[in-house]
């Protein structure tokens, strides 16, 4: 049976491979929260950072196996966009996207064509530089049994 397209990251476990500052988890980046109207790191509260170390990851664990649509990252906005250029988007192991360009917001839309199932959501940033994002938010329907897939 088909479900609809729903957002399906909201609220689910994430993990980080480094931490930067106490408090700051990666939690933070699937609360459904966008508070960065101001300029003052402190107000930022959905700001999770990892250090500053090559090969960092957000891994956002879906709970089950999921077609995925698209995913939206909500770079921050006070400074340092750029840091968020080279990291990859992974749906488990297959790519769907590359950050090429600092921008605020970053769309990855999966073609309908070629159907992508995951149980995780990964963002790769192999350079040594800190990933901190404001919100992540992914977009698919299921979840299926993987002797069920259908395109």
């Amino acid at each position: 049976m088909a479900s609809e397209v729903r957002l399906i990251s909201l609220y689910k476990m994430v993990d980080q491979t480094s931490y930067e500052d106490a408090g700051r988890d990666a939690d933070l980046i699937v609360d459904g929260q966008f508070i960065f109207d101001k300029r003052v790191i402190e107000s930022i509260q959905t700001y999770p950072k990892t250090n500053n170390s090559p090969n960092n990851k957000v891994t956002i664990h879906l709970g089950g196996l999921f077609r995925i649509h698209r995913v939206k990252v909500w770079n921050v906005r006070f400074c340092c966009q750029d840091r968020f250029v080279g990291t990859r988007i992974f749906a488990d192991d297959e790519m769907i996207g590359v950050a090429v360009s600092a921008k605020p917001i970053y769309q990855f839309d999966v073609p309908e064509g070629d159907p992508t199932y995951a149980r995780e959501i990964i963002l790769h940033q192999e350079l040594a530089q800190h990933l901190h994002i404001l919100e992540v938010q992914v977009w698919g329907s299921g979840p299926y049994d993987p002797d069920d897939l259908f395109a």
